[in-house]
């Protein structure tokens, strides 16, 4: 039978200090069930973890090296650490830590040579670069702070500039409700506009969903935290229906 192209399911899991937490900060657990998460989503047949640390800024990270150390360590598929990233240095910390990939947001946005500069030191496939973006008066534009803050930067002119500036890859995540067509008609524009590989968060609620992007996007992967975390989805469940569907890669 011939081999479908590979789509990666990315369930991602909020980290305040190394521990779980919902998008909800208040819902903070101790950081082992983080990598316990983690494990159970692998077991699941998960193709990537990204965790995502929402520690604000100025707070001391303690538990993170040790936490980073565990995941390298008990983790087989790859895995990608961001939150909180601004600068070399930080990136430096946290590779050494045992993170595997970071991904910057708002201070590439604010800094673009950041990623020049991370990708010079540690090749192009150690840095993803996270994109919020918001349709507002007919126009997709960049926010920042988690989607809190919108600024003037087209999406479009923002995805080619990542990839000049020599990123790996880009996470796109849409911040909006109740308008699927436009999500996946900017999720092709996007596509379109680089060659390097798109994963896209966009509030997918149901396998259909997942296939409904896959099917109609070019997309290299769907990342998702509410969908297997909060709904309590099985990743498995989600892979079998799309091979069902010939989406995926058969086993």
């Amino acid at each position: 039978m011939e081999q479908l192209r590979h789509r990666l399911i990315i369930p991602s899991i909020y980290t305040s200090d190394g521990q779980t937490t919902g998008t909800d900060s208040r819902h903070v657990r101790d950081y082992t069930q983080a990598l316990e998460l983690a494990l159970d989503y692998e077991a699941q047949g998960a193709d990537e973890i990204i965790f995502m640390d929402v520690t604000s800024i100025g707070e001391r990270r303690r538990n993170l090296n040790r936490f980073l150390r565990d995941v390298s360590k008990s983790l087989k598929i790859p895995f990608i650490f961001g939150g909180g990233v601004h600068s070399t240095s930080d990136v430096e910390d946290l590779l050494k830590a045992g993170a595997q990939r970071i991904y910057v947001n708002s201070a590439a946005v604010r800094n673009p040579e950041l990623i020049n500069k991370i990708s010079s030191a540690h090749g192009e496939k150690a840095i993803l670069v996270a994109v919020d973006t918001r349709r507002t008066f007919g126009a997709w534009k960049v926010y920042l702070n988690g989607g809190k803050a919108r600024t003037e930067i087209d999406l479009l002119n923002w995805v080619k500039m990542i990839e000049l500036r020599g990123a790996g890859e880009i996470l796109l995540s849409t911040i909006t409700k109740g308008e699927a067509d436009f999500v996946t008609d900017i999720v092709n524009e996007v596509c379109s506009t680089t060659t390097i590989p798109i994963l896209v968060s966009a509030g997918v609620k149901s396998k259909e969903d997942f296939f409904n992007l896959f099917n109609t996007t070019p997309v290299a992967g769907i990342v998702s935290a509410n969908f297997f975390h909060k709904n309590g989805e099985s990743v498995r469940v989600v892979k079998n229906f799309l091979e069902q569907e010939s989406i995926g890669k058969k086993e």
